[in-house]
């Protein structure tokens, strides 16, 4: 069985002592008694996911695991030599990080740019475009981090307090709110549940409360111990 997985930190193993050896997507691979090409980085972003597993359909692999990571990251290719830059709000995770160039569109991106509902939206339709692309692989996502979906994905009645920080009210009227709440709603209806490991249940960093992690806030070997056979347990149900 040949296994693809993407994401980021959480899935490539920042922090563990050889995350060639110990990272949960090898550790799965050993399970499975699979081979592994792990794409994940650190500072990984959805939109980078969604590319480079594209990119990597025509390797036709055995299955497919997508680990969806904070909907507020985002990927740029610089013009003169195409290499890949991955902006996340710390702006820290980048061979650029102490170029200007690189902070001062970062902090601009951030400070006047970033909207976090198209943000959460643009993550929804990534979701969507990514399980049309896989609809005849054999494949399983699970969310990294919870990305508010238990504040996004309210009832009608509770919406608007839930999610007040992050939405710009004052340039929005009733109906102009309700319409990004029947926006999202009928993103998440077409997005297929039984494709994720608990969909707005579970999130890879909700095991940092039990398990031991690094000082960087990243699982540790145990940690990716129990998220693989998590997901094994999970396939052979």
């Amino acid at each position: 069985m040949r296994i693809y997985t993407n994401g980021c930190s959480f899935t490539y193993g920042d922090e563990l002592k050889s995350p060639n050896d110990s990272a949960w997507p090898v550790l799965l691979s050993k399970k499975l008694n699979g081979q592994i090409v792990n794409d994940a980085v650190s500072g990984g972003t959805n939109q980078r996911t969604v590319y480079r597993t594209i990119k990597n359909l025509e390797k036709e692999f055995d299955l497919y695991i997508i680990a969806w990571t904070t909907y507020s990251r985002f990927t740029f290719y610089k013009s003169d030599n195409n290499f890949e830059i991955n902006f996340i709000p710390a702006l820290t995770l980048s061979d650029y990080k102490d170029k200007s160039s690189y902070r001062d569109w970062g902090k601009i991106l951030y400070t006047e740019w970033y909207n976090e509902l198209y943000a959460f939206k643009l993550w929804l339709q990534q979701i969507i475009q990514l399980q049309a692309v896989l609809k005849n692989k054999n494949y399983l996502m699970i969310n990294t981090t919870p990305n508010r979906l238990k504040f996004w994905l309210t009832g009608k009645d509770h919406f608007i307090d839930s999610v007040k920080k992050f939405i710009n009210f004052s340039l929005m009227n009733d109906e102009q709110i309700f319409e990004e709440f029947r926006e999202i709603q009928y993103y998440t209806s077409i997005i297929n549940n039984n494709k994720f490991y608990q969909w707005g249940e579970f999130a890879i960093t909700d095991l940092c409360s039990d398990y031991p992690c690094g000082s960087g806030g990243h699982l540790l070997e145990d940690g990716h111990v129990h998220v693989a056979n998590l997901i094994y347990d999970h396939i052979h149900v």
